[in-house]
């Protein structure tokens, strides 16, 4: 039947033996029974038929969390962006045993949006050489994304997980004056990273305890890393609402000065 899914596990079981290198250690395993302590229901499938959204009818194991892959190389102030928040901040979005979990609610996305990168913060906060060329304009390009339940601006009350409520807030929604505040900065083959208000000042300098992230970038690095690629990514792997997918943002670097404490600081990234 059309727009339906159904979920179940496979009546076929395989037998192995596995051997862990330089170790010798021998574990059973079979399929359907188990498979590791922690994980017992990773072989369940989930097939549907919302041939609209996915070009068709297929079956993905839901329980595995595929990974969304950056490219770096093309469009690095992206992935340098997302890079900083997965390795400094505690919530690490996209990263370790912290999934993103898909949002499909373009209303909610777009209030998600509004509340962490309201217009002209870009223009304001950014700096004119991240741009590729004299058509691009800076863009907000914010961490956890805006379509995701991770998003810092989305309210416990709408089922959001990370909620970016500034401190001296009093209406307790979240504002994007919550994350950290980044800029980037091309000089010659680097990417830069800098705090909005490098050289000090109150409210702008992070401590590295929120839960997101707002760079001012690239519109093209913005919109192009994701955008259609994340589309295809969203097809092919059958993501549906509430669906749990990985960040790999292909991208190395490091900060200094290293620690929270309030610094200003700066971050040289390169792609991997």
């Amino acid at each position: 039947m059309a727009d339906k899914q159904y979920r179940f596990k496979p009546d076929v079981k395989i037998e192995g033996t596995v051997h862990s290198p330089g170790v010798g250690q021998r574990v059973d395993y079979q399929w359907s029974k188990g498979y590791w302590e922690e994980n017992p229901d990773l072989d369940e499938i989930r097939c549907d038929t919302f041939t609209m959204q996915y070009d068709g009818t297929g079956c993905v194991f839901v329980n595995s969390a595929p990974s969304y892959v950056f490219n770096a190389k093309s469009y690095p102030q992206a992935a340098a962006h997302a890079w900083l928040i997965q390795e400094k901040l505690k919530n690490q979005p996209g990263r370790y045993d912290k999934p993103l979990y898909y949002m499909g609610n373009k209303a909610q996305n777009d209030r998600n949006r509004d509340r962490i990168c309201p217009d002209r913060w870009a223009a304001e906060n950014g700096d004119q050489s991240a741009r590729d060329d004299a058509n691009d304009t800076l863009n907000c390009d914010e961490l956890a994304f805006a379509s995701s339940y991770n998003s810092g601006g989305m309210k416990k009350s709408e089922g959001g997980l990370n909620e970016a409520v500034p401190a001296d807030s009093t209406t307790g929604t979240p504002n994007g004056k919550a994350c950290v505040q980044t800029f980037a900065k091309k000089q010659g083959t680097k990417i830069h990273l800098y705090n909005v208000d490098f050289g000090g000042g109150s409210g702008k300098v992070p401590h590295f305890n929120e839960v997101c992230g707002r760079s001012a970038i690239s519109g093209v690095h913005n919109q192009e890393s994701m955008g259609g690629n994340f589309v295809r990514f969203k097809k092919q792997m059958r993501i549906m609402d509430k669906d749990a997918y990985w960040l790999d943002t292909r991208m190395s670097g490091r900060c200094d000065p290293t620690d929270g404490t309030g610094k200003p600081f700066r971050c040289t990234l390169t792609a991997r």
